[in-house]
């Protein structure tokens, strides 16, 4: 508890303190910090990446067109340290991700637009590793996939049918979670309808 209070505390400070800094100039104000901006070809804002003593420090931002917030990553002496978050347009979480040390590291969770959890994905630098838990829209879990190191080990819905390498192999749940949950569930909910 203390742990998450503190990181709470972290990524307080870190948007605060990128929200007050200067927009960079130069390479001497991203050392003594400033945020670089990029704008998109038609003028509005589509990136923030705050600096100090010349590496990435504080909350980097990329927005969607409308402004809104697209993804937040804080980053800590130029590497991405703590939650990295991701948004739809509408402002629903998409997902986050926990980052240790530059790397990813830990469950990944994502959610459909409507802010719902679709599925909980435990990775190792985007490599899948644990147990991945995928939901209903009602919130059911209906399927447990488990890897070890991007191997499968154990694969079930839980209507008892197993799944196969190939009903595994057809999408990627980062390239595409959405068509993956999808397709993953038509599977198992298929099984289950036909009892």
């Amino acid at each position: 508890m203390l742990l998450k209070s503190a990181f709470i505390g972290f990524l307080s400070l870190s948007t605060l303190y990128a929200d007050t800094l200067k927009e960079c100039k130069n390479e001497a104000d991203r050392i003594s910090g400033c945020v670089e901006k990029i704008y998109h070809s038609n003028g509005r804002l589509w990136m923030e990446k705050p600096y100090k003593n010349g590496k990435k420090e504080g909350v980097e931002r990329l927005y969607h067109g409308d402004m809104s917030i697209f993804v937040e990553m804080p980053f800590k002496n130029d590497k991405p340290e703590g939650i990295r978050r991701w948004y739809y347009e509408n402002g629903n979480i998409g997902g986050e991700a926990i980052y240790k040390n530059g790397k990813q590291d830990g469950v990944i969770k994502m959610y459909d637009e409507g802010g719902n959890l679709q599925a909980e994905v435990s990775a190792l630098n985007f490599i899948l590793h644990g147990d991945t838990k995928l939901y209903t829209e009602d919130k059911k879990l209906f399927a447990i996939i488990t890897k070890r190191y991007g191997e499968t080990i154990f694969s079930k819905c839980l209507n008892g049918k197993v799944l196969t390498d190939k009903e595994l192999s057809k999408n990627d749940i980062f390239k595409n979670p959405e068509k993956t949950i999808n397709y993953l569930q038509e599977i198992c909910l298929k099984e289950s309808d036909s009892r």
